[in-house]
């Protein structure tokens, strides 16, 4: 039997990417599911970068000093894709994303954040933490959508705030977690969007605003304003509203995910009323 290809993976930093090693670290396993592709920064002098190209990973950076939102995030995208990413890791990037990047890769951006979500968003956690007075602390991998650190959370591990505890102590001991909990958690996620395709369809397509799900003939189909843009097959194949009307996809063996992600966006955009469009799309 063929080994199974490794997913490709883009890490998006801001300085010294910890966690980005630790996910290097345990890309480096023979079994492990998933491979970094690139490492990808808003600051061209952060030390991740640096570390990340001795490891013989490429890299990329792209101030957005002086750059619209739009355009910076338009050349991070353009060299994910040319990476052949599939999905993406924040590891310290301390750049909001925009709507419309976070929907293109809809259900594909994932993010530790040092808190026991849905406790403490933003930061400051820590801080915050101990000041409730709370018995624990810890962090948290989650899908990334629109809202801050609202998306579903994947995993969590627990540090136990220690009497007199400062912020930075606290900070070091959920560290130490963070590095055990990031590989583990998106080693887990990658095999499930691998074995099981149809909620690979279901995480891209439920991404994109407005989008639902219904029933037609036993199979999913997804749509927007109650038009359908998207719909499963009962031979391992997924159909999507194309610019020549529809086009078939199969969902069997090495699939690109990049390719399908691509298609079912852009058939939401062939199906999406214009009122959704000029308010943004996707």
């Amino acid at each position: 039997m063929a080994e199974r290809a490794r997913r490709k993976v883009g890490v998006l930093i801001s300085g010294r990417g910890s966690n980005m090693a630790a996910l290097v670290e345990a890309a480096r396993a023979a079994d492990c599911p998933f491979e970094i592709a690139i490492v990808a920064s808003d600051k061209p002098d952060a030390a991740g970068l640096a570390w990340a190209s001795e490891q013989g990973i490429a890299t990329f950076a792209q101030s957005p000093k002086g750059m619209p939102k739009a355009e910076y995030e338009a050349r991070i995208d353009a060299a994910l894709r040319s990476a052949g990413v599939e999905l993406i890791a924040l590891a310290g990037y301390m750049r909001l994303l925009s709507p419309a990047f976070v929907d293109r890769w809809g259900g594909r951006i994932v993010n530790i954040h040092p808190s026991l979500l849905p406790k403490y968003k933003g930061l400051d956690t820590h801080a915050r933490a101990i000041a409730a007075g709370d018995a624990v602390a810890g962090c948290s991998v989650h899908l990334v959508t629109a809202e801050l650190d609202a998306g579903t959370v994947l995993g969590q591990a627990e540090v136990t705030i220690e009497p007199g505890d400062t912020a930075e102590a606290l900070a070091a001991r959920v560290l130490v977690e963070e590095h055990r909990l990031y590989p583990r958690i998106l080693a887990e996620f990658v095999r499930t969007m691998t074995d099981d395709p149809l909620a690979r369809v279901r995480s891209l397509a439920l991404g994109l605003p407005e989008t639902s799900e219904s029933n037609e003939d036993g199979q999913p189909s997804f749509t927007v304003a109650d038009t359908p843009f998207a719909r499963m097959t009962g031979d391992s194949a997924l159909k999507v509203r194309s610019d020549d009307g529809w086009q078939t996809l199969s969902l069997a063996g090495d699939i690109d995910w990049t390719l399908v992600g691509d298609a079912i966006a852009r058939g939401w955009e062939l199906t999406a009323p214009p009122a959704l469009l000029e308010a943004g799309g996707r």
